[in-house]
């Protein structure tokens, strides 16, 4: 039996892999280093953990096997709401749904008001889907800037 795992390395969109039943973490940057990745200083981290996870941690029996590999421990989050501009640092495999969480609450929003925002990179009209990792966004850099919009309701 193999382990099926799917890993976002970077900004690249997720990609499946399929190690042996005993993979743990070594094996998956072996795999990736035999694909052409430059494996120093690359991460591995359980979608929205905070830690990387060490060499010697399984890959398998994870209940959602998605994982995010990245050069930075950290990214650096701006969220523009109003006046106000909120900073924290998360992990790159932090979803913009868990970001997206915590703005809200900087923000002060109610629960109602909260559903109705969402995240979307300064200056662009890009709204990033919630599912999506924050190292996918930094691009090379260590930091993302985003600005808390509402919605664009439809109108029927």
């Amino acid at each position: 039996m193999s382990t099926i795992i799917f890993v976002a390395i970077e900004t690249e969109p997720l990609a499946r892999f399929d190690l042996g039943e005993a993979a743990i973490v070594a094996d998956l940057l072996k795999d990736l280093e035999r694909r052409g990745i430059d494996v120093a200083e690359l991460l591995i981290f359980k979608e929205d953990h905070d830690e990387p996870m060490e060499h010697h941690h399984p890959l398998h029996g994870h209940d959602r096997p998605v994982f995010h590999a990245h050069r930075a421990r950290e990214i650096e989050v701006k969220v523009h709401y109003k006046a106000d501009t909120f900073h924290h640092r998360f992990p790159p495999s932090a979803t913009i749904a868990k970001v997206t969480r915590w703005a809200v609450e900087k923000a002060g929003l109610g629960k109602e008001e909260a559903e109705e925002h969402v995240l979307q990179i300064s200056g662009t009209r890009e709204k990033p889907p919630l599912d999506k990792h924050l190292g996918s966004l930094a691009h090379g850099a260590r930091e993302v800037s985003f600005d808390l919009v509402r919605k664009q309701l439809v109108q029927g």
